[in-house]
């Protein structure tokens, strides 16, 4: 049992738990669509993550959505896909080039997909002089029926193969012809429908031979020891079935994690070039033609959206009801800003007069974006600017995987080569500024908050404002702390490395023990996201409370109880969902961690002490 487990399951059994009679109050304030996330069984003292979100998988389930970012993001491609699917209105005007390369990706998208086109697809990449991870993604995207595997690379690869085989499937015959090794017969059959270019069929027959043979073959427990696993055990005791959509080879043995990680670095390891065609080869070996197969309207919404951002963004803001909430936000900004700029002017760490000009300079210009797309130019309209954009991007609304090529080597060349004269704002693939969560630009000195966010449970027009601060507040706090983080720390008020700036703050005791404070805490990689966790909390609670505090209703108990329980809807998820984990840390750790050691949490809710194991938070300013 885990000690988490443990602590709730003694706290049930030792009776309720702390201020009964304040969190009744807070109940009474709940909307309908937060309580229901609530576990009131649980202590909001120990596992306050449980007591707002552990009701959040069971009220959700069956969705297709694992999160509240999740959530938003599946309203947003709602959206967007019901504005792709509309009819052109005759006698409107004429549609921009880049909003009808939007619509033909949507339909090629759409089109139901069967394994003729794959295998011409497939041909014409074995045609390619190079085979790179964009080719490889599109590839097995085609061939295994897959989500779009995006940012394929020599390091990720291993885990792009495993997430492939642990795909959930019903049980397959392992003895099947299909999972069997290629006879030479077999080979020579395929062969003459498909041979390789510049390569002899000998050649090719024994490396296909060879890899079989390897991927086949039992697990021998020297094997084991590669993968950091215990050389004793076989893996057998969690079984894996057969892949779904798989083609290749499986063993007729039961099949562990030991076989699954052996198997994702095995392939990985395969030259691309020869992988490719080796695959093309095995989907002609399937026994029967596969059935047609499409993605659904929000998958490929969601496609859109990732690939051609900018065009996704201007189509959707063009019927956005929320562009009005920008001057809400941005005082909300400045309000923000002002808490910082007393904290940085606290001077707690005695820094020098030129360092806290630095500082206070950089928060003063630092500024709130709502939309990724540009401001109209002086020369040039925001639509002018992305037809430049992608001019260079082709589209066929009958050739999905010709699309999809195209627009992961436009993205691959706007990332290495950007047109300096009309760069939009950066969007990564999968990352930033392409869905719903928020970001920092530090070469921008700009925080981005995308108007997908500005929707019901984060935002209502007319919601109360401990809702807004508690939420919002909290969001612009993070990314705001995030400019004042170890890491972006030394980029000046207009976006300028300044390494020097950063080296003299640590030469401040208090600032670098603080700094350490946070590394030992929560390790080198959530230090960074910790602080702006917890600083950014601090802000919106600042500037709710205390700059409001002369206003009739605010710093009631059941108030900040409302404040801290709206705050953690953000991070409201699936048990097993670990949101941003790779940066951020678990979506419970996140809120526990900031709880743990924030005195108005615990003086709201009644806590005695700090959580055990905590000690006093960690405060670079």
């Amino acid at each position: 049992m885990r000690a988490i487990e443990w602590l709730l399951l003694m706290t049930i059994l030792s009776g309720p738990w702390p201020c009964p009679c304040l969190c009744l109050g807070l109940r009474d304030q709940l909307p309908n669509s937060l309580r229901r996330h609530m576990n009131r069984s649980a202590n909001p003292c120990t596992d306050f993550y449980e007591y707002a979100c552990g009701n959040w998988m069971r009220t959700h389930q069956d969705r297709p959505y694992s999160s509240l970012i999740g959530k938003l993001d599946h309203v947003y491609h709602g959206k967007l896909a019901k504005l792709l699917e509309q009819p052109t209105t005759p006698g409107a005007p004429e549609e921009h080039r880049f909003e009808r390369m939007l619509r033909d990706y949507y339909t090629a998208c759409r089109t139901p997909l069967g394994a003729t086109p794959s295998a011409e697809f497939m041909l014409r990449l074995c045609r390619m002089v190079e085979v790179d991870g964009n080719s490889l993604s599109v590839a097995l995207t085609a061939l295994f029926q897959a989500d779009v595997l995006l940012e394929i690379n020599e390091s990720n690869l291993p885990a792009v193969w495993a997430s492939l085989i642990l795909r959930p499937s019903a049980e397959g015959d392992r003895n099947a012809s299909l999972y069997q090794p290629l006879s030479r017969e077999e080979f020579d059959q395929l062969w003459r429908i498909l041979p390789a270019p510049d390569e002899s069929p000998e050649k090719v027959w024994q490396k296909v031979k060879d890899l079989e043979e390897a991927i086949t073959a039992k697990i021998k427990p020297e094997e084991a020891a590669r993968w950091d696993t215990n050389p004793k055990d076989t893996g057998t005791q969690v079984l894996f079935p057969v892949p779904a959509h798989w083609m290749l080879p499986w063993p007729t043995y039961e099949t562990g994690i030991i076989y699954v990680t052996h198997l994702s670095h095995h392939l990985a390891s395969q030259p691309p070039r020869f992988l490719l065609h080796y695959l093309l080869l095995r989907s002609l070996h399937r026994d029967a033609e596969r059935a047609p197969w499409s993605f659904t309207r929000l998958e490929c919404a969601a496609q859109a959206r990732l690939f051609i951002t900018h065009a996704a963004v201007w189509l959707v803001e063009q019927h956005h009801p929320h562009l009005q909430a920008n001057g809400t936000l941005q005082m909300l900004f400045g309000e923000l800003k002002k808490q910082f700029g007393l904290k940085v002017r606290a001077n707690r760490n005695k820094f020098s007069a030129a360092t806290q000009r630095f500082l206070l300079e950089k928060l003063g210009r630092m500024s709130l974006r709502l939309s990724i797309l540009p401001s109209p130019g002086v020369v040039e309209s925001v639509e002018q600017r992305l037809e430049q954009h992608y001019r260079k991007l082709r589209i066929n609304a009958s050739d999905y995987f010709g699309n999809l090529l195209a627009v992961m080597e436009h993205s691959r060349r706007q990332e290495e080569s950007p047109d300096s004269k009309y760069e939009l704002q950066p969007v990564k693939v999968h990352g930033y500024g392409s869905y719903a969560s928020p970001f920092f630009m530090p070469r921008s000195n700009a925080l981005l908050v995308p108007l997908s966010l500005l929707e019901a449970p984060l935002f209502r027009p007319d919601q109360r404002q401990v809702l807004t601060y508690s939420s919002l507040g909290f969001i612009l706090g993070h990314e705001l702390s995030h400019g004042f983080a170890p890491v972006d720390v030394h980029f000046d008020a207009l976006g300028r490395p300044n390494r020097s700036k950063s080296k003299s703050m640590l030469t401040s005791r208090r600032y670098l023990s603080q700094a350490l404070c946070l590394q030992r805490r929560h390790g080198p990689f959530f230090a960074d996201e910790k602080f702006a966790d917890l600083n950014g909390l601090d802000l919106a609670y600042g500037a709710y409370f205390e700059a409001g505090a002369d206003e009739p209703g605010r710093g009631t108990p059941a108030q900040k109880q409302l404040f801290f329980f709206n705050f953690a809807q953000f991070f409201c998820s699936d048990d097993k969902n670990l949101e941003d984990s790779e940066e951020h840390g678990s979506d419970r750790l996140r809120v526990n961690d900031a709880m743990a050691s924030f005195d108005p949490f615990r003086q709201a809710y009644g806590c005695k002490s700090v959580r055990s194991g905590t000690r006093s938070r960690c405060q670079l300013y």
